[in-house]
């Protein structure tokens, strides 16, 4: 018997848990997972304007404090929807020239993806040039990203909010698609994936239909170093991959 007081061996204090198995240490889980580790809504409705602590301008956003030991302190990479990080942990290694920022709506998630970045930082020193935040795309994006400033965009396994009277909340639209223009440069690369047959087709089609916006297919899409990691490597690919789904990609290229 230990008397009162006495800590065991193996004793893991309260913070440290992982939130899905108690008896594992938090950072145990960060690399490899293909349930989701924290409880939250697996929706959130972007319409709903209840995210109001946003900057008023790229200018007045702390970049020197998310990303304190990368070179370049302003993102050329968005993962819109980027829920626990997993695509975004994986290309930070393979191209640490880019600076990248995730964008996610939901709070604990976007809480979570940010620890799992600070023990990637403090167990590695690695992964300087990510950062995760939550923020609602659909109205705040100009807000943290300049005209012209993003090489690359990815739009993975987002909701695909199946009800027609919901379209409306679907990521890709005309509209919003303006909005992704603004910030790619001439030449930047969007690409989209989903394991929804009627999402991807929605998304191409309002790609293709938007005249700054031209398709990238054959030999320079197969080639395109970045295609596999943004359609393998999250935890929703995983997912999709452990139920045996089919995925459903396209690459855009945005013009004058």
């Amino acid at each position: 018997m230990l008397e009162a007081g006495t800590k065991r061996k193996n004793d893991i204090k309260t913070e440290d848990r992982d939130p899905r198995d108690p008896k594992k240490k938090r950072k145990e889980v960060f690399d490899n997972f293909t349930r989701f580790p924290v409880r939250a809504r697996p929706h959130s409705n972007p319409l709903q304007d209840s995210h109001k602590n946003h900057p008023l301008s790229p200018d007045y956003v702390p970049w020197n404090e998310w990303y304190p030991k990368n070179d370049s302190k302003r993102p050329n990479v968005v993962d819109v929807g980027c829920a626990y990080g997993g695509l975004l942990c994986e290309l930070a290694t393979r191209f640490p020239e880019y600076t990248m920022l995730g964008m996610e709506i939901r709070l604990k998630v976007a809480e979570y993806a940010q620890d799992r970045i600070k023990s990637l930082r403090s167990e590695k020193d690695t992964h300087h040039n990510i950062w995760i935040i939550q923020n609602n795309v659909m109205k705040y994006l100009p807000n943290y990203i300049t005209k012209g400033s993003i090489d690359k965009m990815f739009f993975t396994y987002p909701d695909p909010h199946y009800k027609k009277k919901n379209y409306r909340r679907r990521i890709i639209s005309k509209s919003l698609l303006a909005e992704y223009a603004y910030a790619l440069k001439v030449g930047a690369k969007l690409y989209t994936c989903t394991d929804v047959k009627d999402l991807g087709d929605w998304m191409k089609k309002h790609l293709l239909e938007h005249p700054l916006f031209e398709e990238i297919t054959g030999e320079e899409r197969d080639n395109d170093e970045w295609l596999p990691l943004i359609c393998d490597a999250s935890e929703d690919a995983r997912r999709t991959e452990k139920q045996q789904k089919a995925k459903h990609f396209c690459v855009f290229r945005r013009i004058e």
